[in-house]
This record gives C-alpha cells, sequence and structure tokens, in this order.
C-alpha cells in the first residue's frame, strides 16, 4: 500500500500533478494534506482534493488542518513537526510505503519534513519544479475565483466537474511542462531512533547506563538536547519539547 504526505501552500497544483506523476507508473492508495489554517491554504487544501477525487474516485484524500496560520517561531514549528510525525505514522500504519511531497508550504516545512523523512522510514522525498514558472503562475492568478469558489461550494467535486475544461490545464498540465525530482533520504536505523527516545525521555540518566559512545554524547550537546554533568546526562528544554512534541509520536 502506497500513501503520499504532502504540504500545501497557496499552489494546489503541485500536489495533483505529482499524484498525477505518481500514478503514471504506480498505484498511490492515499493522500493526506497538511494546511495551516490560513484562509488561503485552506481554500487551496480543498481545491487540490477536489481535483484529486474528481480525477481519480477511487484515490483516499483528506486534509488536517493545523491550529495556526503561520509557522511564526520555534514553538509553531514543533507544533508542525508533531502534526506531521503523527501524520507519518497513520500512513505508515499497517507497513504501508510513503511518499512525501515537499512542494507547497513553507521552507521550514520542508527542512523538518527531510529530518522526519529519515527517522521514519519515508520511502522517498520529492519537490516539484516548473521551468516557465511564470507562465504557471499567471495560469493559476486566472483561476483564483475558481478557488475560492470552490472551497465554498457544498459539492467541491461537482463544482470542479462543472469547470474541469477551465481548471484541468492549471491542476493537471502536461507531463513535459514540470519536473519531479527525488530527493535523497539516509534513512537512520532503528536502533538509533529508539536510542534518541530512551536518552531525551527522562529528565537526566546516569551516562555510564546508556549504551553509547562519547562522541554521540558530544553531538546531542552540541544541538542542544542535553547538558552532560559529570556522569549525568540531562535533558534540555529543547531536548525534552522535541522529545514531547516529535520523537514520542514515531
Amino acid at each position: 500500500m502506497l500513501r503520499c504526505l504532502a504540504t500545501m501552500g497557496t499552489s494546489p497544483p503541485v500536489v495533483s500533478e505529482f499524484v498525477d506523476y505518481v500514478m503514471r507508473t504506480e498505484r498511490l492508495d492515499g493522500v493526506e494534506i497538511l494546511a495551516t489554517s490560513e484562509q488561503a491554504v485552506v481554500e487551496s487544501a480543498v481545491f487540490a482534493e477536489a481535483a484529486l477525487r474528481y480525477r481519480y474516485p477511487s484515490l483516499r484524500v483528506s486534509t488536517t488542518v493545523l491550529g495556526f496560520s503561520d509557522i511564526l517561531d520555534e514553538s509553531g514549528n514543533l507544533k508542525f513537526m508533531e502534526a506531521a510525525a503523527k501524520a507519518l505514522a497513520r500512513l505508515r500504519r499497517n507497513g504501508g510505503r510513503v511518499y512525501v511531497c515537499l512542494a507547497g508550504g513553507r521552507k521550514e516545512m520542508v527542512a523538518s519534513l527531510v529530518l522526519l523523512a529519515q527517522l521514519t522510514d519515508v520511502e522517498a522525498l520529492y519537490h516539484v519544479v516548473a521551468p516557465d514558472i511564470k507562465s504557471i503562475n499567471i495560469m493559476l492568478e486566472k483561476i483564483r475565483s475558481h478557488i475560492s469558489s470552490l472551497a465554498r461550494s457544498s459539492n467541491p467535486v461537482e463544482y470542479y466537474r462543472q469547470n474541469k475544461d477551465v481548471l484541468d490545464p492549471v491542476m493537471y498540465p502536461p507531463a513535459q511542462s514540470y519536473n519531479v525530482v527525488r530527493v535523497p533520504v539516509l534513512p537512520y536505523p532503528s536502533a538509533f531512533l529508539n536510542l534518541l527516545k530512551q536518552t531525551l525521555s527522562r529528565e537526566y540518566v546516569d551516562g555510564r547506563q546508556l549504551k553509547v559512545d562519547e562522541a554521540f554524547l558530544k553531538r546531542l550537546r552540541r544541538a542542544g538536547l542535553v547538558r552532560i554533568v559529570r556522569n549525568r546526562v540531562v535533558v534540555t528544554d529543547e531536548g525534552r519539547l522535541f522529545y514531547t512534541h516529535v520523537l514520542k509520536h514515531l
């Protein structure tokens, strides 16, 4: 079973283009979209959902709307990482394979998802690039009113069907008009993740009880996740928050 997690900004075609790209050679079973609560982003997510449901009726599509409108600080980024970690856990349930589409949303989302992908055995990361971005943006602006109208519609899929002649060229352009770039993933061993959880899940731990080398602890210290006081490994506030919001959900 193959599923996809995609971040959403205000450009819904990047999600439909990626799904269309995958569907040419593989069968996607489900797509989950992460969207902030910013109105334009939510409307874009609803629009992308309708486009996917219209073209691929058997595809399970859902959107998780985050409880904030933008990532403005470290707290907001941790909240995003928590939502993404939970989403990845859902998508990987029952041994599911997972692709992540990074093309939508903020740069902070991209950076955080790259880290999560390496910790959670995500199979592949992808970005969608349009060489002629100016033409794409012009086409997208021409359907902005449709994006808002569809989001307010009582039947978004039917609205899309009635306007597909105008919307399809934007949401499903010719394959040669954009590129899908696979980003390498370096998966961390499960033992590494378990070790991180073991270390950061407690207020402190006797370093002599941890089966890790000193270099690993020094790297955690440089990252600001722990302090080393004599033989004790003391978890910092940053380490505790990283465990609470991210690691415990993986």
